[in-house]
């Protein structure tokens, strides 16, 4: 009975103390709001010769990203309350739950490099620990260790980036870094070493947001209890994608870097897009929904469109959360009403293609081209329209117009909430990030880039159309394909095995 209490009352300490950092987020966020940003100066260190200055960064992406991760937390350790009760490793998880979210805390406040890369390696720890949660599920041990092999591959990228860039700047602050970034030259050396430093950073953001050819461990790990999938898909994976957002006045002249990081974002959003229609399990339907939506994200990095990333990750970080926590419900209504993929009008789809290329196409003489990004991201969403919605006959007949008016003006109603809120993204970062990256010497490369990330959307939208229809050899092939996630666990189960074959679930 002792026992008992006592567990009860670690419980109740954790859970209040999550809404107790969501209030201090709130307070922070409304702040920033009418007081503007800030830096709060906690301590300076010196470790191995090397001076850094410990700093918490308060601005209007930090404030965000705390309010939601907050925010978040103390939603799903209040549902856990009743998921979990009765279970044995209740505390446990608990536990490591409070550790995760302040590391993922922490780790979006940071004004420090050194700061940031502690927090990203406790947050990885924390996670970890999480995914081990039921011992006893070989699947689910097999899983974590293989995110933790994979996620340390990111980590080296990380600290040789990190070591690279105290070499060229000789500080580890990210506003001194920003500042003396910013005054780099063109085809000098420093711009060089900034190349390096851009895909070291890119690689190391990709592997943590189950980027392609990283992303084949997040579906394994869908073993582990919902609001652990929860806390993962909704939060720690964004981590990546935020890597690359407050690193930007920085990585402004790594071309290189956002190139490779729209055409490998690309490829993914499209990949996890086409694996996810083939699924029959929710929970897999939504893994490979999340890697689509983080490619998204990174194209939007990539591009340079860093207020839609922001955003992009906002939204999405709140409707996974309430996807993988309603999971048995979503269960429950798919019995009940069935859902078919209607066949998509080809017409139609080459229309909505060609649309988009014409986007560009104006985004590429407009203003400069510096808002190019945004015309692409447009581009892309139209692909998503036109996959989605279906102009048959059939349709008009048995829905009616009034069911289209509704519809035309609940879109109307959502696109201008998002405008809104995108609109004062915008305003803010406008100060804390780039435009767009490069030069004016680069932006070809940015357009260049824009046309063969929709080149790949596009070919997307004709493989979907393949996958809703397999009435033949080739397309049956293609479905059992995506339907297998690409063959990529299969062939990755043998060498991580090895690995982790002297491994316990510690």
């Amino acid at each position: 009975m002792k026992k008992y209490s006592k567990n009860n009352l670690s419980i109740s300490l954790v859970h209040s103390g999550l809404w107790v950092f969501f209030a201090i987020a709130l307070a922070l966020a409304a702040k920033v709001l009418l007081r503007g940003d800030q830096i709060i100066n906690l301590f300076s260190a010196e470790l191995f010769g090397l001076k850094s200055a410990f700093a918490l960064k308060i601005d209007t992406i930090s404030a965000l990203m705390f309010l939601m991760i907050t925010l978040l937390g103390a939603i799903i350790g209040k549902y856990s309350l009743r998921y979990l009760n009765g279970e044995k490793r209740q505390v446990y998880f608990y536990k490591y739950l409070f550790i995760t979210l302040t590391s993922v805390s922490l780790l979006v406040l940071s004004n420090n490099l050194i700061m940031f890369f502690g927090m990203w390696l406790l947050s990885s720890f924390g996670l970890h620990k999480l995914l081990l949660y039921s011992p006893e599920r070989k699947l689910a041990v097999a899983a974590a260790w293989k995110k933790f092999y994979v996620s340390r591959l990111g980590d080296i990228a990380i600290l040789f980036a990190i070591v690279l860039t105290y070499q060229t700047f000789g500080t580890f602050d990210f506003s001194e870094l920003f500042i003396a970034a910013n005054g780099i030259s063109h085809n000098s050396q420093e711009a060089y070493k900034l190349s390096i430093i851009g895909i070291l950073f890119v690689l190391g953001a990709m592997s943590k947001s189950a980027q392609f050819p990283f992303h084949f461990w997040l579906p394994e790990t869908m073993e582990t209890p919902a609001p652990i999938s929860a806390l993962m898909h909704a939060g720690i994976i964004n981590a990546g994608g935020f890597l690359i957002i407050r690193l930007s006045p920085m990585l402004k002249h790594a071309v290189t870097a956002h190139f490779v990081l729209t055409i490998f974002g690309s490829i993914t959003a499209v990949f996890g897009a086409l694996v996810m229609i083939t699924q029959n399990d929710i929970k897999r339907k939504l893994a490979y929904s999340t890697i689509s939506q983080m490619g998204v994200m990174m194209v939007s990095c990539g591009l340079g469109a860093y207020s839609l990333a922001l955003f992009h990750i906002i939204a999405h970080s709140f409707y996974k959360s309430h996807a993988f926590l309603s999971t048995g419900f979503l269960v429950e209504e798919s019995k009940k009403v069935k859902f078919n993929h209607s066949k998509p009008s080809i017409t139609f789809l080459i229309f909505g293609a060609l649309a988009g290329y014409l986007l560009i196409k104006l985004g590429s003489i407009y203003s400069e081209r510096q808002y190019i990004a945004y015309f692409a991201y447009t581009a892309i969403l139209l692909i998503g329209f036109v996959q989605n919605f279906d102009f048959s006959q059939h349709s008009f007949e048995k829905i009616g117009i009034g069911f289209f008016v509704i519809l035309f003006c609940i879109l109307t109603f959502s696109i201008s909430i998002c405008y809104i809120f995108e609109s004062f993204l915008h305003q803010k970062l406008a100060l804390l990030t780039p435009m767009t990256w490069g030069d004016n010497a680069s932006i070809s490369l940015q357009v260049i880039a824009s046309y063969i990330s929709y080149t790949i959307f596009v070919i997307g939208l004709g493989l979907s159309a393949l996958l809703i229809n397999s009435k033949n050899t080739f397309s049956n092939k293609l479905y059992i394909y995506f339907w297998n996630g690409g063959y990529f666990s299969q062939r990755t189960n043998s060498f991580f095995n090895q690995l982790t074959s002297k491994k316990g679930a510690s």
